[in-house]
C-alpha cells in the first residue's frame, strides 16, 4: 500500500503552553529519583529549596520503571526498601549512557565496613539518617552539579552550531534509546521528518542569511514545541527531525498537522511565511527498528514533497505492507 499523504488544508494551530517558560526553567534545575518505603517528605523540601526535584519516589521493585521515566542526575536509595536490589540497580545505572550515581541511606550506622559494602556494590557512598541528613544533602548538591556540568559538556559537542538543536550524531542515540524503551517496556515512539519547501529559491532570492534565518526559526519553534523527553534535531541543511517519546502513530499525526500549521502561520523577517514538508512514522506501528522507523519517515516525506509541499504523510502501518514493499 502505497503512502498516503494528509491533506494540507488549514488545521487547529498548535496550543502554546502556558506554562512552558516554567518548564524551560525547571530544566536547569536538578532531578533526583528517590527510593525508599518510608517517609520522604523533609529530604524532598530539602532537596526542593536546593534547586533539585525529587522527580519521582519509587518503591524497590518499581525502580526499573520510574528510573526510565524520571531520567534523574542521580538516585538516592534505601537499601532496605521492598524489592530492592542494589548490586543490580547499581549496574544498570553505571552502563547506562548518562552513568547516574548512586547513594545509599538508612538508619543503621555509617560505620566504614557499612560504607566498604556500598562501595564494593557500585554505590558512591552511604549516610546514616537523620544524623547525616545535612552531609546527605550537600553531597547529593555536588553529584548534581558535576552531572550537569558533564550535560552541558556533553551538549555543546553534540548541538548543531546554527540553531542549537541536537546535531545528527545526537539524534542518533535518542533514536537508539526510544527504541530500546519500546522493546523492553512497550513504550511507542514516533519520528516527525521535517523539509523546509524551496529552501534554495528563498536563498537564491533573498540570499543564505535569509535562508538561516528561516533555518533558526524552524528550530525555534521546534524547541517551543517539544516536551522535555522529545528531541528536535538539525539533520542537515533544510532537514529537521522531531523524537517524540511516548507517541504512537495518531497522536504523531496529531502533531505534525499542528506543527505543519504552526510554522505556515509565522513569518520571517525578509522572506515571509515559510512552509515545511513533513514525514511521520511511529515504532511499532510503522517500523520495529531505528533503521526502519527513520527510512519509514522519510519515504513518507518524500511522498508529502512529491504531493505538493505544504503538507503530512504517514507512513503506513507495518500489517498494511504488501510483500516485498
Amino acid at each position: 500500500m502505497k503512502l498516503v499523504a494528509v491533506s494540507a488544508s488549514p488545521s487547529r494551530s498548535m496550543k502554546a503552553h502556558p506554562k512552558k517558560d516554567l518548564a524551560i526553567a525547571n530544566r536547569a534545575r536538578g532531578r533526583v529519583l528517590l527510593i525508599t518505603d518510608a517517609d520522604s517528605a523533609t529530604l524532598t523540601e530539602t532537596l526542593s529549596a536546593k534547586q533539585i526535584d525529587v522527580v519521582g519516589v519509587s518503591t524497590g521493585t518499581a525502580a526499573l520503571v520510574s528510573l526510565q521515566r524520571s531520567r534523574p542526575h542521580i538516585v538516592i536509595a534505601n537499601p532496605n526498601a521492598a524489592g530492592l536490589r542494589v548490586r543490580e540497580l547499581a549496574r544498570m545505572l553505571s552502563n547506562s549512557d548518562d552513568g547516574i550515581p548512586l547513594i545509599l541511606f538508612g538508619t543503621e550506622t555509617a560505620s566504614l565496613d557499612r560504607r566498604r559494602e556500598a562501595l564494593l556494590a557500585g554505590a558512591f557512598d552511604y549516610f546514616q539518617l537523620p544524623v547525616e541528613f545535612d552531609v546527605l544533602v550537600e553531597r547529593t548538591q555536588q553529584l548534581v552539579s558535576l552531572r550537569q556540568r558533564i550535560d552541558d559538556l556533553r551538549a555543546d559537542a553534540d548541538l548543531d552550531h546554527l540553531t542549537g538543536l541536537a546535531n545528527r550524531r545526537r539524534f542518533r542515540v535518542a533514536l537508539q534509546r526510544e527504541v530500546e524503551r519500546w522493546r523492553r517496556y512497550g513504550v511507542p515512539c514516533a519520528l516527525l521528518l521535517i523539509d523546509i519547501d524551496h529552501l534554495k529559491k528563498i536563498n537564491d532570492k533573498f540570499g543564505h542569511p535569509a535562508g538561516d534565518a528561516v533555518i533558526r526559526q524552524i528550530a525555534q519553534t521546534l524547541k517551543e514545541v517539544s516536551r522535555d523527553n522529545d528531541t528536535p534535531a538539525r539533520m542537515g541543511g533544510e532537514e529537521f527531525a522531531l523524537l517524540l517519546a511516548g507517541v504512537d502513530a495518531e497522536k504523531a499525526k496529531i502533531a505534525a498537522d499542528r506543527l505543519r500549521d504552526v510554522l505556515s502561520r509565522r513569518s520571517v523577517e525578509g522572506v515571509g511565511n515559510v512552509t515545511v514538508s513533513i514525514g511521520v512514522a511511529a515504532c511499532p506501528d510503522s517500523a520495529n527498528s531505528e533503521r526502519a522507523l527513520y527510512s519509514a519517515s522519510d519515504a513518507a516525506l518524500y511522498v508529502a514533497k512529491n504531493s505538493g509541499r505544504d503538507r503530512v504523510a504517514v507512513a503506513p502501518l507495518l500489517q498494511e505492507k504488501l510483500p516485498g514493499v
